[in-house]
């Protein structure tokens, strides 16, 4: 769950005219066989609620490993040699999972011959609406977006009216097609993957012992989903015990962390584990463990996400043991093979991406040399085969 979504709305944004209603030309229709209609919803995930010892153990071995198989699609519509462009109306530019989705845009659609026109929501919903009606007059083939859907719903349907299919990286809370937002396709992990695996992670390390405490921000279904996945199957766990979910708001980590990590301590000692739906929570939690001369080895942070710090705090032995990351690169190429599978009328590629843990032992492995979560499947080489109609090996 981005800070972007969360910074004060009343960050001045330079162009904030085009907002306007009158500012937008008249926008001419796009390609002609394109859909920007959005298919059926896929299934909501489901929350495993049960998980033995040894089934932790199982899973964690599995999603620690390297992720050299492909998963993904082997088959589908070639991309268009015609002109495309694609608007990508960044949350924010100045954050690094944005970015890391973006230049995932930019290098598939390089490698199409395609074009990629950059809009900077400035990490603001003022700034974002902005930023869609930009992308709007610009008479993009296609939007993708990791900006909250549910903020942009009038200018994601003016671009459906016009035949500009939207394309969602993290815009809403669950994979696949959102007709109620008007996304084509929002490309995300499974929330539901994600808690399971914090969940058997802090099983299988503990041994079926863990003491566990959930920091999270109720304002977000998200984040309230993912708290489900990671607990309920540590409050079935009959040698765990679960102490507490607590709600701090992800605007306020400065402020009210410290407190909170102080009354944890009061009430429950150390020696406890914590799962989150995001790791901007950790530095802050690891620095007042820190402060209160707690040792790392008291304390055992799990996190979600995996932005670059993350690295370092786990790199470090910095009370952070583990993450469950999003991919980087990978999610541009899955939101590009959206827009070839809307410019053939086509639904959305049915995939979405196994979930990694990430720990000490592999914490280079990955793409962790550079802090981000890259696939080591060639997942780039397979979408190419598909989209160009090769055949390299991959």
């Amino acid at each position: 769950m981005p800070r972007a979504r969360i910074r004060a709305a009343g960050r001045w944004v330079a162009g904030i005219a085009v907002l306007g209603a009158a500012s937008l030309a008249p926008i001419a229709p796009g390609h002609a066989k394109t859909r920007a209609e959005p298919f059926p919803a896929w299934p909501e995930p489901q929350v495993e609620q049960t998980m033995t010892v040894d089934q932790a153990k199982t899973i964690v071995a599995a999603r620690t490993k390297p992720q050299t198989e492909w998963h993904g699609p082997t088959s589908g519509p070639r991309a268009s040699t015609e002109k495309v462009t694609i608007a990508w109306v960044s949350g924010d530019e100045s954050y690094s999972t944005y970015i890391g989705w973006g230049n995932g845009v930019r290098q598939a659609a390089k490698a199409l011959g395609w074009a990629v026109a950059t809009f900077n929501g400035q990490g603001t919903v003022s700034g974002q609406l902005a930023a869609m009606q930009q992308a709007l007059a610009s008479n993009p083939t296609a939007i993708i977006t990791p900006a909250d859907a549910n903020a942009l719903q009038k200018p994601i349907k003016e671009a459906i009216e016009h035949g500009i299919p939207v394309i969602g990286i993290h815009a809403t809370a669950f994979p696949g097609p959102h007709p109620d937002l008007g996304l084509y396709q929002n490309i995300a992990s499974s929330p539901a993957e994600i808690g399971q695996s914090q969940a058997a992670y802090v099983i299988a390390m503990s041994n079926g012992t863990a003491r566990l405490i959930h920091m999270v921000d109720n304002s977000f279904a998200i984040a309230r989903f993912k708290a489900r996945a990671a607990t309920e199957p540590v409050i079935h766990c009959k040698g765990c015990k679960f102490l507490e979910m607590v709600n701090v708001p992800i605007g306020d980590l400065a402020a009210r962390v410290a407190p909170t990590v102080t009354g944890l301590l009061g009430r429950y000692g150390d020696g406890w584990w914590m799962t989150t739906c995001c790791d901007d929570y950790y530095p802050y939690v690891a620095a007042s463990l820190h402060a209160a001369g707690v040792p790392p080895a008291k304390a055992h942070l799990v996190g979600a996400d995996a932005p670059p710090a993350t690295y370092d705090l786990i790199r470090r032995g910095n009370y952070e043991v583990a993450s469950v990351p999003e991919p980087s690169s990978l999610f541009g190429y899955e939101a590009v093979d959206a827009v070839v599978h809307a410019m053939a009328g086509e639904a959305p590629a049915k995939f979405v991406q196994p979930t990694y843990i990430i720990t000490k032992e592999n914490v280079d492995a990955e793409g962790g040399k550079n802090k981000e979560f890259v696939p080591s499947n060639n997942f780039s080489c397979h979408y190419l085969n598909i989209w160009k109609g090769t055949n390299n090996p991959c």
